[in-house]
């Protein structure tokens, strides 16, 4: 894998090595730590419908059950929420791993990108495509931002069941994951500054 870290003086270019072996003992850990997480979703097309209550939520119940039948989600129907005829919003619940799965996943068992597109909503496919080693690595470097490790604001389960949670466990694994990686150091491109314009007139004596 490549990996190229920019600041406002350089950019570094590093190869990256990973052990295959320690990553993938850390994924079926990981199956450990699943949680009961929120999703919200959209559907459009409400001026089309006769927009009675209950007819919206049975269009919605209906479209959603067939978008996410295959991956063990439930619909609140009491999140249904009309939106000046454009739209309806909804949130739904579905059982998570966490993200850190995903990325260690994609980099071992070289999965398909766009199986977890959700993580890198803000790049366009061909971006993912030419860009794929540097977003991955990167969500991965970002992930110790991520709130999954010190507090999981979606989770359905009641308070006493986030207490239970073991972040302190999810952390050591995400530490012993940064462990596996080795990024070793191949180039490094300096910018050109930009030349100071002199006053060749306040240089005459």
């Amino acid at each position: 894998m490549d990996f190229i870290k920019k600041n406002e003086s350089c950019e570094k270019f590093y190869s990256v090595d990973y052990d295959k072996e320690k990553l993938n003992e850390i994924l079926e850990k990981l199956k450990n730590y699943n949680y009961t997480a929120i999703g919200k979703g959209e559907m459009g097309g409400v001026t089309n419908w006769p927009a009675t209550e209950k007819n919206i939520k049975r269009r919605v119940t209906s479209f959603f059950n067939a978008c996410m039948h295959d991956q063990n989600a439930t619909l609140h129907p009491e999140t249904i929420v009309r939106h000046d005829d454009d739209y309806v919003s909804y949130e739904y619940s579905y059982n998570k791993l966490p993200d850190l799965y995903d990325y260690i996943d994609l980099i071992v068992n070289t999965q398909n990108p766009f199986k977890h597109k959700r993580l890198f909503k803000n790049f366009s496919d061909a971006y993912i495509c030419f860009h794929w080693d540097q977003i991955v690595l990167e969500g991965l470097l970002n992930y110790a931002n991520s709130p999954e490790l010190t507090n999981h604001n979606s989770i359905e389960n009641s308070e006493s069941s986030k207490e239970e949670y073991d972040y302190k466990g999810l952390n050591e694994l995400y530490i012993e994951t940064l462990k596996c990686f080795n990024f070793n150091l191949i180039a490094v491109k300096e910018y050109l500054k930009e030349p100071k314009s002199v006053n060749v007139l306040s240089l005459k004596k």
